[in-house]
């Protein structure tokens, strides 16, 4: 019998095709990889986000991130931006392990013909794309506790090209106005589709002190950064990201025609976990005495790091 790559392995596997896939779409990413390196620290991806309007992608991708390790812990509610979350995480104290946020676009909060125009457009997805063959390797993990070679590269290559991507046709302009007017964070889901809209980078790793520090240095590089850090000084998660840049976004016109919609999608976070507490405010700590570090999310702190990728409505109908 070959050789089973662990889920540990898989993870490490899938985080690295998924993270080249994002810097390959987003500058920043790239940028602050540089600004890291000079700094002279370590390059350490906390999370990565995805943000989808169909639950079966949901699902599948809940099932898909088990063989990574990943497991659903906690929800979010964000009421406001019409979203649904939770975080994936790996058992256990090690909060230094790659994590996904997932949040879905909540559908029951929308009008209902809206809410319709979202329905289509993901059947539409959906009906683009077979994921047969990835399903049948996640069985296999699944009986087996791991995956050979080959059906690891398979896995890895669906999980990140093709599940977390948009498939078919490009969406209807008249969808994605509906939707923006709604919520811009929604919006953006659609326009991206269910790929990372943005990675997190661990700020003590990196090098520079505190998020303080690593913002201004950011700032100076000529970031584009929220306007503010979200946490206050000693609270046990800290976060800021870049602005997302706005991009072309292909769009069905009324006539039949393929246009570009203007739409905000994929950013740069960065992180700072401290101790983790227990309801009384006591610090806590990890049975070899070191101190436990925070590891799942904040609502507050998230609510407004989504304004970095928030789509409010399209550009004047353009040719491709």
């Amino acid at each position: 019998m070959s050789t089973l790559l662990s889920p540990r392995q898989l993870r490490e596997r899938f985080v690295e095709r998924a993270t080249a896939k994002f810097a390959r779409n987003v500058p920043d990413f790239v940028r602050l990889q540089a600004l890291v390196a000079a700094q002279g620290g370590r390059f350490l991806n906390d999370h990565g986000a995805i943000r989808t309007a169909d639950p079966a992608v949901a699902a599948l991708f809940v099932r898909a991130a088990r063989v990574l390790g990943l497991q659903r812990e906690r929800s979010y509610v964000f009421p406001a931006k019409k979203l649904v979350s939770f975080d994936l995480q790996v058992v256990g104290d090690d909060a230094h392990q790659f994590k996904v946020f997932v949040s879905e676009v909540d559908l029951a909060a929308f009008p209902p013909e809206v809410a319709a125009l979202v329905r289509a457009d993901c059947a539409t997805q959906a009906s683009a794309v077979d994921h047969g063959t990835f399903i049948a390797l996640i069985a296999k993990a699944e009986a087996q506790g791991g995956l050979n070679e080959a059906d690891a590269e398979a896995f890895v290559a669906h999980f990140v090209d093709v599940l977390m991507a948009r498939n078919g046709p490009p969406m209807r302009r008249t969808t994605l106005d509906a939707v923006a007017a709604v919520s811009g964070e929604a919006a953006s889901a659609l326009a991206l589709g269910p790929d990372f809209n943005h990675v997190t980078i661990d700020v003590p790793s990196a090098g520079f002190g505190g998020i303080e520090a690593m913002t201004a240095a950011m700032l100076a590089a000529g970031f584009t950064m929220l306007p503010a850090i979200q946490g206050a000084p000693g609270t046990k998660l800290r976060q800021t990201a870049t602005m997302a840049a706005t991009m072309a976004t292909p769009v069905l016109e009324a006539d039949g025609r393929v246009g570009n919609a203007q739409s905000e999608k994929q950013f740069v976070e960065i992180i700072e976990r401290a101790q983790a507490i227990d309801a009384d405010g006591a610090p806590l700590w990890a049975d070899d005495g070191a101190p436990l570090i925070f590891r799942n999310f904040l609502a507050a702190n998230a609510e407004k790091i989504f304004d970095a990728a928030s789509t409010r409505g399209s550009s004047a109908p353009q040719s491709c």
